[in-house]
C-alpha cells in the first residue's frame, strides 16, 4: 500500500493509462472506477495487483468513492486522495510530484491547475506561472485532492449532495470559508482535454434519462449553503517561484490573475461561456424557491 491514492472515474477513452505507464516509480495507488467496463490493460494490471478495479451502479465519482470507501476499509490510511475525471492529461511523473507538494506544503484541499490552451470551467483554476501553490476559495470537482483530514470532514457532508456533482464544490467553499485551506498547485498544471458537453456527453445523457436537471440541483445547493464571496485567488498566503519579498510576489500573483485569461485563450484554450449566465440563473431560481 502506497502513501496516496488516485481514484479515477474511467470511461472507454480514459487517459489514466498514460498516468500509470509514465510513472513506474509512483507514490500512489490507483483505483479505477470503470463505469464503461474495464479495459484489457486495466484487467491485466488488476490481475497482477498493480491497480484495483471498482465497479458499481453509481452515477458519479463521488457516489462511487463513498461506496468504495465503505467497502475497502483502508481509505482513511491514505495521506492524500486525488479524485480525477478521465479526460485529464499530466506530464510524466507529475502526479507523484503533485503528491509530494501536497505533503511538503501540508495542503488540506487542493487541485492541480488547469493548463493554458486546454478547457477551463472557472477562471480561478487556470494556471498562474508566478506561484507554486496558490491560496484560493474554490477547488473544482474535476480533480479535487483531499488530505485524510479533509476527507473525514467533507465526504459524509457533501459527496451525495447532487447527482450531477454540480454544487458539491460550492458547498466545500461555503463550509471552509475563512480558513484559507484551499489551494491550487500551479507547479503541476494538467490539461483538460475536453470541454463540457451537456448536449451529447454520456454523463449528461445519463442524467437526462434519470430526470436530473443540473441547474435545479445547483440552485438547491446555493439555497442551502451560505454564500462565500466572489470566487477567486486570495490576497496572500501563496508560495511563489521567485525569492522576492512576499508582498511583491503577492502583487505579481494578483497581476497575473488579471491577465492569464488572455494568455490562455491565445494558446487555444477555452473558458466555459455559461458561467455568468449560470450565476444569474442560480440567483433567480433560488429566489423563486423561497
Amino acid at each position: 500500500m502506497r502513501e496516496h491514492l488516485v481514484f479515477v472515474r474511467a470511461g472507454k477513452s480514459s487517459l489514466h493509462r498514460d498516468l500509470l505507464d509514465a510513472d513506474p516509480q509512483r507514490n500512489w495507488d490507483c483505483c479505477v472506477n470503470a463505469w464503461g467496463g474495464a479495459s484489457a490493460a486495466d484487467a491485466l494490471d488488476a490481475s497482477q495487483g498493480n491497480i484495483e478495479i471498482f465497479q458499481d451502479d453509481s452515477i458519479n465519482k463521488f457516489e462511487a468513492f463513498a461506496t468504495y470507501a465503505a467497502r475497502a476499509g483502508r481509505v482513511q490510511h491514505y495521506r492524500q486522495v486525488l479524485m480525477l475525471d478521465d479526460d485529464l492529461r499530466f506530464e510524466p511523473g507529475d502526479v507523484s510530484r503533485y503528491f509530494r507538494l501536497c505533503e511538503t506544503e501540508n495542503l488540506f484541499l487542493s487541485q492541480p491547475a488547469i493548463a493554458w490552451g486546454s478547457h477551463a470551467n472557472h477562471l480561478v483554476n487556470l494556471w498562474n506561472p508566478i506561484s507554486v501553490v496558490r491560496r484560493v476559495n474554490f477547488v473544482e470537482v474535476m480533480a479535487p485532492c483531499f488530505s485524510c483530514e479533509a476527507l473525514a470532514e467533507l465526504m459524509a457532508l457533501t459527496f451525495s449532495l447532487t447527482r450531477c456533482t454540480w454544487g458539491i464544490d460550492y458547498a466545500w467553499s461555503s463550509l471552509l470559508q475563512g480558513r484559507g485551506c484551499q489551494s491550487i498547485v500551479d507547479a503541476v498544471p494538467m490539461a483538460h482535454t475536453k470541454p463540457m458537453n451537456r448536449a451529447g456527453g454520456p454523463f449528461y445523457e445519463t442524467l437526462r434519462a434519470s430526470g436530473i436537471e443540473p441547474e435545479d440541483e445547483l440552485a438547491k445547493v446555493h439555497a442551502t449553503y451560505p454564500r462565500w464571496g466572489k470566487m477567486g485567488t486570495l490576497a496572500s498566503g501563496h508560495r511563489c517561484r521567485s525569492p522576492m519579498p512576499r508582498a511583491a510576489n503577492d502583487a505579481l500573483v494578483e497581476w497575473m490573475e488579471r491577465h492569464k485569461l488572455q494568455a490562455h485563450l491565445h494558446a487555444g484554450g477555452t473558458l466555459a461561456p455559461q458561467l455568468a449566465v449560470g450565476e444569474r440563473y442560480i440567483a433567480e431560481t433560488a429566489a423563486g424557491h423561497q
